[in-house]
């Protein structure tokens, strides 16, 4: 078989994670997460870190980036759950965002779920989204 050969980059082509305004690649990367986060909405956030979260269920971890910087997540599913924790990685205040699949109606039920399976209960929980009615604060943390 005939080798073919793929040729370099164009030297004025930016890199294709790159903002696109004036760009000139016409290939525009993004990462695993940005993709799969459209199939999640955001069902709150919870005290404990990512890795003490996942290291619990034994999940593993991965590193994706979206626009406002690089993020670990752990993809999983709970009975006929899916859900997604994430975490900006070296935020100043570091917090985990609990996502659930669009497809869940009872987020308070898939909620019990997961905390069920990693033995936390309401209180870790620093806010609660519900797409109805927006986001309602726990502990004293402003949403």
């Amino acid at each position: 078989m005939a080798e073919i050969e793929v040729p370099g980059p164009e030297p004025e082509w930016e890199a294709a994670p790159s903002y696109q305004g004036e760009k000139r690649n016409p290939a525009f990367q993004q990462s695993m997460w940005t993709y799969a986060a459209g199939s999640f909405h955001l069902a709150g956030m919870v005290k404990p870190p990512l890795d003490a979260l996942a290291g619990q269920l034994r999940l593993g971890v991965e590193r994706g980036w979206e626009d406002l910087g690089d993020v670990d997540v752990a993809m999983f599913r709970i009975s006929r759950f899916d859900f997604a924790l994430s975490t900006f990685v070296g935020a100043v205040d570091p917090a985990t965002f609990v996502w659930v699949s669009r497809s869940v109606n009872d987020v308070d039920m898939a909620l019990g779920a997961l905390f069920d399976a990693l033995g936390l209960d309401r209180e870790s929980l620093d806010f609660c989204s519900a797409v109805e009615l927006g986001f309602e604060g726990f502990g004293g943390s402003p949403p």
